[in-house]
């Protein structure tokens, strides 16, 4: 007899039930009395039965075992993601199961699929761009955090606000001529960040340009080397991976950031604090993000939430030169000073 079969008969044994009753009152599933499942779980937890995590889960009513899905591990804020929501688990004696889509909606789907097989009681989902996890038809809850544009979002970081605090650094610096970096692919994040700084730019009177660049280094070191730094006094990248591959470029190119002309991006990512000049940015509040989103899963919230995000300036910003210090610029590029 295996050691689980012989720990579900002394538990049956003890409460009085058969084995059948007990798997399915660790699982959550039968039909049972509320006062029996208790009773079941407690009994299962005092004969240590399951690892410490899980009895502490049952014995509060909480989801043990939780998948996360992140769309690409290739792109470098996504292994962020996973390290928060690791911690988050890990603080509260959880167990999380990670995936990676591989950056396709089959991935995507394949992935929550797996997770599920595997015994996972919900499923958190930071979903590809342009799909909907929460519409899979799948035996567990699903948490989406993607945006608040997103109707299936349960939390996420408030990306609109830090497109619009990244817009009012530029503006107070004196910019007014603005290339801004979106993503070439259907992207909730980048567009609020987008609508974000557009507020602001538009209210400004600024001129801003809308790029369409994937949003990864090599795709926007590829923008950098070919991009006319007098076409434009600052460049506000949706992702930090963006903003670092321009910057490579730029200085590849003997171009002087922010001497020339600023770059911004959005995530606070490693990659903007060790380039060189360090990169001005938004940062998330991924613990924040993590903690709602594993008290969802554990049926201990149940509201949507918008996390605030913070601006961090640093030396890749500064201010709009003015058109007697490069002439090659349009007179109408900076603010004018009083």
């Amino acid at each position: 007899m295996s050691g689980t079969s012989a720990s579900l008969r002394r538990i049956a044994s003890e409460v009085g039930v058969s084995r059948t009753t007990v798997s399915n009152a660790l699982r959550g599933t039968g039909r049972m009395s509320d006062e029996m499942r208790q009773r079941i779980r407690e009994t299962a937890e005092a004969a240590g039965y399951l690892p410490s995590h899980a009895a502490r889960a049952l014995r509060i009513g909480r989801s043990a075992n939780l998948g996360l899905v992140v769309p690409d591990f290739s792109m470098p804020l996504f292994p962020v993601f996973a390290r928060a929501f690791e911690a988050a688990a890990r603080r509260h004696g959880l167990a999380l199961m990670v995936a990676d889509a591989m950056g396709t909606d089959d991935g995507q789907a394949q992935a929550m699929r797996e997770l599920v097989g595997r015994g996972v009681d919900a499923l958190i989902v930071i979903p590809l761009r342009d799909t909907d996890a929460s519409a899979s038809r799948l035996p567990v809850p699903i948490i989406t955090v993607d945006s608040e544009a997103n109707a299936a979002n349960t939390v996420a970081s408030d990306h609109r606000d830090g497109g619009r605090q990244i817009a009012r650094h530029l503006v107070d610096l004196g910019h007014r001529d603005i290339v801004i970096l979106v993503s070439s692919g259907a992207s909730t994040v980048s567009s609020e960040r987008a609508r974000g700084m557009e507020e602001v730019f538009s209210a400004a009177g600024a001129r801003m340009r809308l790029v369409p660049v994937a949003p990864d280094f090599d795709s926007a070191r590829d923008f950098g080397m070919t991009f006319d730094p007098r076409s434009a006094t600052a460049i506000a990248a949706a992702y930090d991976a963006q903003a670092v591959g321009v910057i490579s470029a730029l200085r590849e190119r003997g171009i002087d950031v922010p001497g020339e002309i600023s770059v911004t991006g959005f995530d606070n990512l490693i990659w903007g604090r060790i380039i060189s000049p360090t990169l001005t940015t938004v940062a998330q509040d991924l613990d924040s993000i993590a903690e709602h989103a594993l008290a969802v899963a554990t049926g201990t919230a149940h509201d949507t939430r918008i996390v605030p995000v913070k601006l961090r300036a640093r030396a890749s910003s500064g201010p709009c030169l003015s058109e007697q210090s490069n002439q090659d610029r349009e007179k109408d590029q900076c603010s004018t000073q009083d």
